[in-house]
């Protein structure tokens, strides 16, 4: 698979029991591996061959310590979705995981942030602003804190 694309979302829920909710809702297989990790997949769509998913686990790239010199948007967000493609191509990935990026937020039940590794900001949804696609190059950390302070949310739960 090409680099990931990461969908951070906050819930009370753990990976596997997000995993049993996300389930229904968009179809992926739910599979786990020999080290019991979960991993939500499912083919690519519009008839395009391929997968599209990967495996669903506690976020560890926050740095949930409130100093503001290190704030990042992904320090509010407790688990990470990684979503690869098996066909290496990156644009058709990118489209992937923002459509099931969409499909998690309209459900309207957890915050949400899509990006492009770890290092740029495709995408945003909460309750209290909605849906915000942001501009290319736009990053999770403090240099763009303007764009996404209104999805920060508070440490880790």
């Amino acid at each position: 698979m090409s680099s990931f694309k990461h969908a951070l979302i906050r819930t009370q829920l753990g990976a596997a029991n997000l995993a049993a909710e996300l389930f229904p809702l968009l179809g992926p297989e739910l599979t786990r591996d020999d080290e019991g990790s979960v991993h939500l997949s499912r083919p690519a769509s519009d008839g395009r061959p391929g997968i599209v998913g990967g495996k669903l686990y506690r976020n560890r790239y926050g740095y949930p310590l409130n100093d503001p010199e290190e704030e990042s948007l992904v320090d509010g967000y407790n688990l990470v979705w990684d979503i690869g493609y098996s066909r290496r191509d990156e644009d058709i990935q990118l489209d992937e995981a923002q459509r099931l990026f969409r499909e998690i937020t309209s459900t309207g039940r957890w915050p949400a942030v899509l990006l492009r590794g770890l290092d740029l900001l495709v995408a945003c949804w909460d309750i209290h602003c909605g849906y915000r696609d942001f501009p290319p190059g736009t990053s999770p950390d403090i240099d763009h804190r303007a764009l996404w302070a209104p999805y920060r949310q508070p440490p880790r739960i």
